[in-house]
């Protein structure tokens, strides 16, 4: 598949489950697409999303004084919780105008629309100088690039001498778990071209030039969050089924199979063929 249609698809999927994002994820309030972290401090579903959020702000150990990349921003959740949290500046990127839109008007009702700013870019070859940002940031997003590499290469270009990218997301066990049918099916469901091993991704991270390389793996974290997923496939295959007999308007191929990978990523996760991590590094300097 082209890039440019890659790209189009990915934008496409996000349309057209929003809707579904609302129900599932209180996407309007927690304005979150991604795995809650679950610890001692957790005892709700929104506090969770929350806590992934400061999980990666204190991994990549972000300061008020520091300019963040949101890569991949989606309708700015993390963006609007570290410049609500800390005061710092973040700039989000997305492929999807509609999503900058959503994320600019998401900031100034929260009142860090001055500290925010939101553009249309591919995180793999934005227009940022070199050496623009103390962090790059990429929750659940990172999944998504073209090349994995690519992106890392470019983020070790835009971040500052002593900058850090932090990344939260899904990694196979084995990169040949990427053709698994139960791998295949839960990322063709999301509109995922492939996952990394964490290993793989941390030698990128070495070849792009980043020091003190960690990355762990926090699936017994977001376990929680995973069998969340799994109910919500049983209660969505419901109520396609009500629509169904009620002869409401059909649900389109793309929402189907997005329900359906809610069971896939589930199974794969029990199949340890994927675990969830969470990688740091610095640039040099």
């Amino acid at each position: 598949m082209q890039q440019a249609d890659y790209h189009q698809k990915i934008v496409e999927y996000y349309r057209d489950t929003e809707n579904a994002y609302k129900d599932s994820w209180d996407l309007n309030n927690s304005l979150a697409i991604h795995y809650g972290y679950w610890d001692k401090q957790v005892r709700s579903f929104p506090a969770s999303l929350i806590r992934m959020n400061e999980v990666m702000m204190e991994a990549a150990a972000i300061k008020p004084t520091d300019h963040v990349l949101d890569a991949g921003c989606g309708v700015g959740g993390s963006s609007i919780f570290l410049a609500a949290t800390l005061g710092c500046r973040v700039t989000g990127i997305t492929l999807s105008e509609r999503q900058v839109e959503q994320a600019t008007k998401n900031a100034e009702k929260r009142n860090v629309g001055a500290l925010t700013d939101f553009r249309v870019m591919n995180y793999s070859a934005t227009v940022f100088p070199d050496n623009s940002f103390d962090v790059v940031w990429g929750c659940e997003s990172i999944c998504y690039a073209d090349d994995k590499a690519a992106f890392i290469r470019e983020a070790f270009r835009v971040l500052k001498p002593g900058g850090r990218l932090v990344v939260a997301d899904g990694f196979v066990n084995d990169f040949q778990h990427n053709d698994h049918p139960v791998i295949r099916q839960w990322l063709d469901g999301w509109m995922v071209n492939y996952l990394e091993t964490q290993q793989r991704f941390a030698a990128f991270m070495q070849e792009a030039g980043f020091s003190f390389i960690h990355h762990r793996d926090i699936s017994a974290e977001t376990a929680h969050s995973s069998r969340r997923l799994y109910r919500v496939y049983f209660l969505a295959s419901m109520y396609l089924w009500w629509k169904k007999i009620n002869f409401s308007p059909p649900a389109t191929a793309a929402q189907k199979k997005n329900i359906q990978a809610c069971k896939w990523q589930y199974r794969g996760m029990k199949k340890k063929l994927w675990q969830y991590g969470l990688i740091t590094g610095k640039k040099p300097g």
